[in-house]
């Protein structure tokens, strides 16, 4: 390609941009440039190539695809040959192109524009899984096929991009309401004390009432972590999702077990993730041995459980419930676990297959002491669980044992 018409295509980019932000689109200086550079790695001349380039580049929202197709055939008239598009374009940013011609083209993305917002509109309305299935054709996202990837089924450099991900993902957790007041706004209980500091010399004809109302604070999390053979390859992925949590709320208190109970929470304090896995690592010494989850929770329950357990702390078991132990000290075990927890929940990596049912004797005592039996086997996962740590008070839904998409 000649570098006039080089030149050429890249106003012309610069244009379409410009065309993009005045039908709404949200599109910076920024996108210009990775679009123009994009355009430098292919052949323009091919349509396809040329418009997915672009679409890849400018548009940050999906569901302005439509939008964006119907500007691009108005905008990109017929470029058959890199020379029309060159021709043309030259035309439309040099302003030569009549004030009929323009006014026509300002109408019609004007007309496209409203159409697209009213469809949007009506679509906000209905529900966000009928919204997803309408616009479900995405721009390929690695992201997007990393977060929906089984964690058994990484490489790597995989590995490493979903920890990077797990990190930067902003964690909440549920809060819950003390007896002690402070001072707030809603009328819940009246600040005798404020309200007579505030009315002392009154300036008005009128009394100003101060209020109070419960404190609150971040509900403690205890989680046990199966670290046996049947979960090594979920382990490494876990361990880091851990460090992310406890990152966040120094009200994290961690285990692993296998054949026996090791307490990592101190572990976690290093400021560097690096170290504290290597910590683990070289102090527990059960790993990818068997199972004993029952004879885990006798050892919890005795020397950690009034300990750790209390302030209406959320306890996550993270286990595929595969148990070589006594199944009597399992059902005995999870019953004072669930008496003494304000909410017990069991992440199974397994249910993320389809048609997995759990049929083993250890979980024929577990089900019945859960709360919640959710899946925790892709990044997906992760943050539905995330969801559901933000809004522990709300309504406890016990998940179906069916498929995990």
């Amino acid at each position: 390609m000649s570098t006039v018409i080089q030149s050429r295509l890249h106003d012309a980019i610069t244009v379409f941009g410009r065309f993009l932000r005045q039908a709404g689109c949200t599109v910076g200086t920024g996108e210009i440039m990775s679009s123009i550079e994009a355009v430098s790695h292919i052949n323009p001349a091919v349509r396809a190539d040329f418009r997915q380039a672009l679409k890849s580049c400018l548009l940050t929202d999906h569901r302005l695809i439509p939008l964006f197709d119907q500007l691009f055939d108005l905008y990109w008239r017929n470029p058959d040959k890199l020379e029309n598009v060159s021709d043309i374009l030259r035309k439309l940013y040099e302003s030569r192109l009549s004030q009929a011609e323009l006014k026509s083209m300002k109408d019609q993305v004007q007309e496209l524009y409203q159409k697209q917002v009213t469809g949007f509109k009506n679509k906000e309305e209905e529900s966000d899984q009928e919204l997803e299935n309408e616009y479900d054709i995405f721009l390929y996202s690695p992201q997007e096929v990393l977060r929906k990837k089984r964690f058994d089924t990484y490489t790597n450099e995989e590995l490493n991009q979903a920890t990077e991900f797990i990190k930067k993902w902003s964690w909440k957790f549920g809060q819950r309401q003390l007896r002690r007041l402070e001072a707030g706004r809603k009328p819940v209980r009246l600040n005798i004390r404020q309200t007579i500091r505030k009315n002392i010399f009154p300036s008005q004809d009128f009394i100003e009432l101060q209020w109070k109302k419960r404190k609150t604070k971040p509900r403690p999390l205890v989680i046990l972590l199966d670290i046996s053979g049947s979960m090594d390859m979920y382990t490494r992925i876990l361990l880091h999702f851990i460090y992310t949590l406890h990152s966040y709320s120094r009200n994290v208190e961690a285990f692993t077990f296998g054949t026996r109970l090791s307490r990592i929470t101190h572990y976690l304090r290093k400021k560097d993730v690096s170290d504290a896995m290597e910590l683990v690592n070289d102090t527990v010494k059960d790993w990818s041995g068997g199972t004993r989850i029952g004879e885990t929770l006798v050892t919890f329950n005795l020397l950690w459980g009034r300990r750790v357990l209390n302030g209406g702390a959320v306890v996550l078991v993270i286990s595929d419930g595969w148990d070589t132990g006594e199944v009597d000290k399992l059902n005995r075990e999870m019953d004072r676990l669930h008496r003494s927890c304000h909410r017990l929940i069991w992440l199974n990596p397994n249910l993320g297959y389809e048609g997995f049912k759990p049929l083993t004797k250890g979980f024929e005592f577990i089900l019945p002491h859960l709360d919640d039996f959710l899946p925790i086997h892709n990044l997906d996962s992760l943050l539905d669980l995330g969801r559901v740590l933000a809004d522990l008070d709300k309504t406890k839904n016990r998940v179906s044992f069916g498929a995990v998409a």
